[in-house]
């Protein structure tokens, strides 16, 4: 099967897919956004640059976009090139990764008419404060979700959440749960933990409940003087979180986007992944802390339970509540033989679901195959 996976805003998530099915024997071809590559890819970034460092196999052919900023028209015309370089390419099916808010998959979606469609819809709501104008998730969810075949979600309660929101018949929407196989590939260099390090990774977001880390930091560092709090992030509330710091010694801060080789230096070095969110569907950044087997502490919020299992993968507690986490965390810290069977745990579950989530991506490609000859 010739396969078309587009991924403008989550890049690893595009590789992702790409290569599960890929070594599944399948031909496929990645479109993505040149910029979001560019933040991500080590010593400049090419086509070519993603088979030197190993990030995907060779029958997955990448191709690079230079967008103009999310609301420009003149992105429609680049789109319309998409659209062409896919019917060049043969693509038998083509699979949207959706993000929030963007326009540029709206667009792609009038021109796929001729080709069998599914849309993932990556965060089906807004979370709490989100940047992204609740309006603009419905319009570009609801869009993408009408001119598609099949929509996925990540989720299992996101099934009925979206059928209610979109007003989508059962049949149409999926479940397929997220897979984080390609973070390990951006690992150039193996390093060690270092004991006692929390790290926070990806967008300060207020939903993503930062405020709560730094708050729990003077107590876990009551039980354990030498933890630190690694935090690596962009974003709007970066700035009003670093205020609240009251010991500075305790962090190491990283601000604004990392390389992949970075990612997997940060992870590698972390004895514990934070996730302190306020909202969540699901989460990329707790798909990678499991990928490099690292024990997470997460609140019990949005999707996270269905892939955080309290005691087994991880630990879950309130979301708004520092004392809770930092009594997780000093637990964690305290007891290596855990710690290290939580994300043994976590690894192997990541193994294992890959070749379940190939056969269940293949299925929905042909579902969608035959509901698009139906209706077209």
């Amino acid at each position: 099967m010739k396969i078309g996976v587009v991924s403008f805003h989550d890049l690893d998530y595009g590789m992702d897919v790409a290569g599960m099915l890929a070594d599944a024997g399948h031909t496929v071809f990645l479109y993505t956004s040149h910029q979001r590559a560019a933040l991500a890819v080590p010593g400049g970034v090419s086509e070519q640059r993603f088979y030197e460092l190993g990030l995907l196999p060779q029958n997955v052919t990448v191709r690079l976009y230079r967008f103009s900023r999310m609301r420009n028209p003149a992105n429609l015309k680049i789109v319309r090139q998409i659209h062409h370089q896919m019917q060049q390419d043969g693509i038998q099916i083509a699979h949207l990764l959706v993000a929030q808010g963007d326009l540029r998959s709206v667009m792609l979606s009038y021109q796929l008419k001729d080709i069998p469609t599914i849309a993932t819809m990556i965060v089906p709501q807004p979370n709490l404060n989100d940047a992204v104008p609740a309006w603009m998730v419905k319009f570009v969810y609801g869009t993408t979700a009408a001119l598609s075949d099949l929509v996925v979600v990540n989720g299992k309660s996101q099934v009925a959440l979206v059928q209610k929101l979109y007003r989508l018949p059962e049949d149409r929407v999926v479940y397929i749960p997220l897979g984080a196989q390609a973070a390990q590939n951006w690992l150039q260099v193996k390093q060690p933990e270092e004991p006692g390090t929390i790290l926070f990774f990806g967008r300060a977001a207020l939903h993503k409940g930062l405020e709560y880390l730094v708050r729990a930091q003077p107590i876990i560092s009551r039980s354990i003087p030498t933890a630190r709090i690694v935090i690596s992030a962009h974003g709007e509330d970066l700035e009003r979180c670093k205020s609240l710091i009251v010991d500075p010694g305790k962090f190491e801060i990283h601000k604004g986007f990392v390389t992949g080789d970075q990612l997997a230096s940060m992870f590698q070095r972390a004895s514990i992944v934070a996730l302190p969110y306020l909202t969540a569907s699901t989460s990329g950044i707790l798909m990678t802390a499991m990928a490099f087997g690292k024990a997470v502490v997460a609140t019990n919020v949005g999707c996270l339970p269905e892939y955080v299992q309290d005691g087994v993968t991880g630990i879950l507690v309130p979301p708004q509540d520092e004392e809770k986490l930092a009594q997780a965390i000093i637990r964690l810290l305290e007891n290596d033989e855990l710690r290290t069977r939580l994300g043994k745990n976590a690894s192997d579950l990541i193994v294992r679901q890959r070749k379940e989530i190939t056969g269940l991506y293949e299925a929905c490609y042909q579902k969608a195959m035959d509901i698009h000859t139906v209706n077209y």
